[in-house]
């Protein structure tokens, strides 16, 4: 699925963030082990955005916002408290009697992700035959330790990483086509802003003469997209399972696309993403990840 930012029209601007209105922020037990969460309303552009925000104890300067979702027919409708320090958010997917319930779990060093669907109307005893699309646009905007402010965005570029055959490949070292819709000489285009990449065993995908942004044909290992901080001591990934594409775009934000997989009960089926938060030990952070998604691509 390509996504195509809100933002997309006002590259190379800074935000017009209004003040966010706290919708929930569940008490943290354990505030100096666990990140803290909270899911918020803002205005941007004159519109309305809701974010899942974790803020992590364990590494300085950073809290990431994740705007769930970014994504076309589904539409926020509650969030609740859980004990643990957790939240539960429903969003409505129009024109279909069901929901997706996301359930976001705080852990030391990390955010579980779970997304499911339950439905609505009367066809409580059937399995669905297609999912939604879910689009998590993973921010760190407003990480001072991470963001891009005070610096020109392709320096931003430069500390962002994937996993490629040369294991960890920062993303100024990958081959970056220019943004298509954007004439060469754009100063977005140079160098290029914004890429997209596919798994290594993904099909070969043409981006569109509109599009907002290329595929690189550097391939990526496993379905891990991260950043680096500013002063070289830390890291955090945004993960998933399965994602077949990823990418980096405007406003220091990152998309992990993993796909709906068998839940546990092996027919209901479960869209699962991880952040995760820790020193900048790229070997600690594969290990966490394998543990944590058993099976995944490059196992």
């Amino acid at each position: 699925m390509q996504m195509i930012p809100l933002w997309f029209t006002a590259m190379g601007l800074v935000a017009n963030l209004s003040q966010a209105q706290t919708i929930v922020k569940p008490d943290n037990p354990d505030p100096a082990r666990l990140p803290t969460l909270e899911v918020s309303h803002r205005v941007e552009w004159n519109q309305d955005f809701y974010y899942l925000s974790a803020d992590f104890p364990n590494v300085p300067g950073l809290i990431c916002d994740l705007w769930c979702f970014e994504s076309e027919g589904l539409e926020f409708a509650q969030a609740e408290a859980l004990n643990g320090g957790g939240v539960r958010m429903r969003h409505t997917w129009k024109d279909h009697d069901w929901e997706v319930v996301t359930v976001a779990t705080p852990e030391a060093g990390a955010l579980d992700v779970l997304a499911t669907l339950e439905a609505t109307g009367a066809k409580k005893h059937k399995i669905p035959k297609e999912y939604p699309g879910l689009n998590v646009c993973w921010q760190l905007r407003r990480a001072p330790n991470f963001w891009s402010k005070n610096q020109p965005y392709p320096e931003f570029v430069k500390r962002c990483f994937i996993f490629t055959e040369n294991g960890r490949t920062f993303l100024d070292q990958t081959v970056r086509r220019k943004i298509p819709v954007r004439s060469p000489d754009d100063k977005y285009n140079n160098p290029p802003w914004v890429q997209m990449y596919l798994s290594r065993s993904s099909p070969e995908i043409k981006a569109a003469t509109n599009s907002w942004a290329d595929y690189s044909p550097d391939r990526f290992t496993v379905p891990v997209v991260g950043a680096v901080s500013r002063d070289g001591k830390y890291q955090t990934a945004l993960v998933s399972g399965s994602a077949g594409t990823m990418c980096q775009a405007w406003h220091d934000c990152m998309h992990n696309n993993p796909l709906w997989m068998p839940g546990k009960n092996g027919t209901a089926k479960e869209w699962r993403i991880r952040i995760y938060a820790m020193e900048n030990d790229s070997e600690a952070l594969l290990d966490r990840v394998k543990k944590d998604f058993p099976g995944m691509i490059g196992d």
